[in-house]
């Protein structure tokens, strides 16, 4: 549908695009699908490895044969050896002799066999069978062509491979703005990188690339494919050594920007030296590669240099050069710090667009999402709502006294004490009482601001002494300070429960009182714990011990960070990390006030099924990942919660909490404090397959919702999950299986409750999806008027819009802009410009002449989250729980801002996160030990 044929309306524009045959137009692969009996010989060789590695995690290394085909046949090359229906795909003919000396080597160096020694007359089974496959020519547009009223069926290679020649296509000049012109060259991973624009720091040696990813995905309901184009920056190292992945030019016209991942520990990363000694013996030109492994070699003698030179007392510095590279360029990991900021902007992402519909010249169709029309609740942080007259009034008193006062009243996160003291009352207790733990003068004096800030007390000598306790509110609220250096110092936990003695009396939880500890904690260094290895100071952490104690006595606990890099901390007005600090406490101990009530009022026209008279219920799932030296399978946390609303309305909302370590409906306070005080749970029986872990999480999640239905006593109630985490658990969440039925899966739990009986199921599931490469990526928005042709255009939305779908029912589309770059002095980098007209700082004694560089600073652009309502019954309104679900993602519990997931899944999102055991200081996947001296 054009837009001259749309009805008048809010419109969304986004970088998402039905992939249809005339989008993809003759492109096409050459494909080799495995047979079952080759599947098996990878899997057998599977195996072998885990037994030679004595890891059950570990696979055949394919990145060998991958990586020697990607050069030999100019780089494009899939292959996927395992699933359900392997294969090997590539942009060019493979002979099929090369082809089985490939795989001859991958196999014999994967046994452990020198590659002089392997006999390339003498194949495996493995390596002649996948050579004995015939290649056959495909056309992916017959592959992505729609049939009416179906999910599309495309085989897995399909979304693999399509956009290699759409990357092909969209690869050349890039028209930025008039005058500039970037030019776009293709990765191997079917994406575009600007090599030959690079961003630059205002010093000069830094560097920073445009990356553009494209990914084929599904919609529900929607026929055909998606193109989905996302934009980054990918930030350059000076070093190799210390990166993950490189990216290569390879000699030649027209070849793929090579993308390779680089193997060895921090300081000795080089290029995998299987695969050069695989080219070495083929006697193929790998030159490409030959210049990664030089370098490397050559920062690697560097980096022994400078250790020998400092000894042992002493931490080496090096120093690598800075010129902008020619043919090698090391990707920078996410962790380290960069003077070229992230994002790049919303203008970057709306050319991007143009740029796309230009080349495709009509071909491609962007989706059509229609807003939703939605009234946002008026939140605490909100500013002041004044009707008209009201604000005449107040402009002219200002005028005739000449007042500053701002004419509205600005908005606070904090709820009125008064609800607080109602929700205490509501959870069984009598008074609530905080309890600051400190070991830094400058972090007590915080927390007396803060909480004098909240309770309208006056600063001036609130100076309350060790073990005080001071009335906050009417004798309900109150708070006691304790210094507790040697329960808070970071180092062994023994001894650290005896450190609490002096405090506890005020940490007493047997009568009614409601305790929750606010505790001071700084991340440590090797200067807190002398001796010991940056390696070892996550298992000396006091925050964590003092956690997990703190649980064990049913305390919640929120810690208020003192000291960072910089030294001890001093605050701007207002304080913003002491007061989200305190809010989240409020959090952890289950207070709720009237804003969940405010948020759900439901529409009119959803008046027949009210979203604030059910239950909303939020499953959190994550594989936490191993940590060093574990070898059991990876533990599945679940955490839950429920938003259960009161029996007469007015009345006080109940949280409850659930966890996988604890397995009951509680208090939510009570859950997160239970689940908290142990260790993440471990696999229970033997050893077990990928699909039967992951059913045993359904199974735990289908008594935890039979449980809760007895609990609600016939109230209805929706379940709400993370597509991404929840797919792989229930294939009713696919997009895939919409339209299909129970038991045409693999999984055996069809949808969260689907197997309870009828008066105990869910009303409906809602799936959300944040994935930015998942969810239709929003730019801009187009409003057509009613007036012939007439268009309001506009570049950000926070609106709610469906997703003009072919069958089935409806799926929505939350907008969210950045709540920095709305704030007051982000200047919305990004706005009206790309980061190749970046302002660069300007130094003058003229401090109106000053300026700020903007290339360091993160250039935001919107994101969105999918909203799915999966009716399990005939009464439920698709739209009602669309809207009440972003209205839950615009009214938090407590952040000030938005949340991109809905109240109940944040907070199952927050009890797990807060847990000991997730991590703090020790390096996520796709971080890197810094380098010496970096």
């Amino acid at each position: 549908m054009t837009r001259h044929h749309r009805e008048p309306g809010r419109y969304l524009d986004t970088l998402a695009y039905r992939c249809t045959p005339d989008l993809v137009g003759n492109d096409r692969v050459y494909l080799r699908n495995l047979d079952a009996e080759t599947r098996t010989l990878w899997e057998n060789l599977n195996r072998a490895c885990q037994k030679r590695y004595g890891n059950d995690s570990a696979q055949a290394p394919y990145s060998i044969a991958t990586t020697v085909l990607s050069v030999l046949t100019g780089g494009y090359v899939y292959f996927e050896p395992g699933g359900p229906q392997p294969f090997l795909a590539s942009r060019e003919r493979i002979d099929d002799k090369l082809l089985c000396r490939v795989f001859t080597l991958t196999y014999g160096l994967a046994q452990g066999i020198a590659i002089h020694e392997i006999d390339l007359r003498r194949p495996p089974e493995l390596a002649q069978k996948i050579a004995d496959t015939p290649e056959s020519e495909v056309c992916l547009a017959e592959h992505v062509r729609p049939q009416t009223g179906t999910q599309p069926v495309a085989p897995n290679w399909v979304f693999r491979t399509i956009a290699w020649g759409l990357a092909q296509k969209l690869a050349g000049p890039w028209t930025v703005r008039e005058g500039l012109a970037i030019s776009l060259r293709p990765d191997v991973t079917g994406g575009l990188i600007a090599l030959d624009d690079p961003w630059e720091n205002d010093q000069g040696g830094r560097y920073a690339l445009s990356r553009t990813a494209l990914t084929l995905q599904t919609v529900p309901n929607i026929a055909t494919p998606v193109l989905m184009v996302t934009s980054r920056v990918t930030r350059i190292s000076d070093s190799l050594i210390y990166s993950r992945t490189v990216l290569a030019v390879q000699p030649g016209d027209n070849r793929p920007v090579l993308e390779v991942g680089l193997h060895g520990g921090g300081g000795a990363r080089t290029i995998s030296r299987y695969a050069l000694e695989a080219l070495g013996r083929l006697e193929m030109d790998y030159s490409v590669l030959q210049a990664i492994a030089t370098r490397s070699q050559a920062e690697q003698r560097m980096r022994a240099e400078a250790i020998a030179e400092a000894g042992k007392d002493r931490r080496p510095t090096l120093s690598f050069s800075r010129e902008r590279p020619a043919q090698i360029w090391p990707v920078l990991p996410k962790s380290r710090p960069f003077p070229i900021g992230v994002g790049t902007g919303m203008h970057h992402l709306r050319v991007l667009n143009e740029h796309v519909l230009g080349r495709f010249e009509g071909r491609a169709e962007p989706l059509i999402a229609r807003a939703t029309t939605m009234a946002l609740p008026h939140r605490p942080t909100d500013p002041e709502r004044v009707p008209k007259a009201e604000m005449d009034r107040r402009k002219a008193e200002r005028e005739a006294t000449g007042s500053k006062k701002a004419l509205r009243g600005k908005g606070s996160a904090f709820p009125e004490p008064a609800s607080i003291a109602a929700a205490v009352k509501a959870a069984g207790f009598t008074k609530l009482r905080l309890v600051c733990l400190w070991y830094r003068d400058e972090t007590r004096l915080r927390m007396i601001a803060a909480l004098a800030k909240t309770y309208g007390l006056e600063t001036e000598g609130l100076d309350p002494h060790d073990g005080e306790e001071i009335d906050l509110f009417g004798g309900t609220i109150t708070a006691v300070f304790h210094l507790a250096a040697n329960f808070l110092a970071h180092g062994s936990p023994n001894g650290r429960t005896k450190a609490l003695n002096p405090a506890a009396a005020a940490l007493d939880t047997s009568g009614d009182v409601l305790i929750g500890a606010w505790c001071e904690t700084h991340i440590p260094t090797t200067d807190d714990i002398p001796g010991l290895k940056p390696a070892e100071l996550e298992d000396a952490d006091a925050k964590p011990q003092s956690k997990m104690i703190l649980a064990s006595k049913d305390i919640a606990s929120q810690y208020l960070l003192g000291r960072n890099a910089n030294g001890i901390i001093e605050p701007k007005d207002p304080d913003h990390p002491a007061e989200m600090a305190l809010l989240d406490l409020y959090r952890s101990l289950g207070i709720i006030d009237d804003r969940i009530a405010n948020a759900l009022r439901p529409e009119k026209r959803h008046a027949g099924y009210g979203a604030d008279r059910i239950a909303h219920v939020g499953f959190h799932i994550r594989q936490q990942n191993k940590r060093k030296g574990e070898k059991s399978s990876p533990r599945t946390v679940v955490t839950a919660t429920a938003l259960i609303p009161p029996p007469t309305p007015g009345d006080v909302w109940q949280l409850l909490g659930w966890s996988s370590t604890v397995a009951s409906w509680q208090p939510y306070r009570q859950a997160q404090n239970q689940f908290h005080e142990t260790e993440y749970p471990q696999e229970n029986g033997g050893k077990k397959s990928y699909r039967q872990r992951w059913d045993d999480v359904g199974d735990v999640v289908e008594q935890a919702l039979q449980d809760l239905a007895e609990d609600l006593d016939g109230r209805p109630y929706v379940v709400t999950v993370d597509e991404d985490s929840a797919r792989r658990i229930w294939d009713g969440l696919q997009n895939s299986k919409q339209g299909s039925q129970p038991g045409e899966g693999k999984s055996k739990r069809w949808l969260p409750g689907y197997s309870l009986q009828d008066d105990e199921r869910p009303d409906a599931i809602i799936r959300v999806n944040i994935a930015d490469d998942r969810v239709p990526p929003p730019i801009a928005y187009t409003h057509l008027l009613s007036t012939k042709d007439a268009v309001r255009e506009g570049e950000t939305t926070n609106a709610l819009y469906e997703i003009e779908t072919d069958f089935g029912t409806p799926v929505w589309v939350l907008c969210n802009v950045p709540r920095n770059y709305d704030g007051g002095n982000s200047g919305r980098l990004g706005a009206k410009y790309t980061r190749w007209d970046a302002k660069r700082s300007v130094i003058s004694e003229n401090r109106e002449e000053r300026r700020k560089s903007e290339m360091p600073e993160p250039w935001y652009s919107m994101t969105a989250t999918e909203i799915y309502p999966i009716a399990l019954n005939d009464r439920v309104s698709h739209e009602a729980l669309a809207v009440a679900t972003a209205q839950l993602c615009h009214q938090t519990m407590y952040w000030s801002g938005r949340a991109r997931y809905p109240v109940a899944l944040h907070a199952a999102i927050q009890m797990d996160e807060g847990h000991p055991q997730y991590r703090r200081t020790a390096q996520a996947s796709d971080e890197e030990e810094d380098g010496p001296g970096r």
